[in-house]
């Protein structure tokens, strides 16, 4: 599960920077519809890193389980 939350946390910032990159510069390129596309994407990707963050923090090993 470690792994799962560790490769989550990844695309989701993946998901937002592109998402963030893309939607501001088809905005000031006046393509409005492809703008809302890719700005719309920036809240999935901030949930998916943030579901990514919470399970590596679940199920990341401990010091005690040594």
């Amino acid at each position: 599960m470690d792994r799962l939350g560790r490769y989550s946390l990844i695309i989701g910032l993946v998901i937002t920077v592109v998402g963030l990159i893309f939607g501001f510069g088809f905005m000031l390129a006046d393509s409005d519809e492809l703008a809302k596309m890719f700005l719309l994407a920036v809240p999935l990707g901030f949930l998916v890193t943030f579901a990514g963050l919470a399970t590596i923090v679940i199920f990341s090993p401990r010091e005690d389980d040594k």
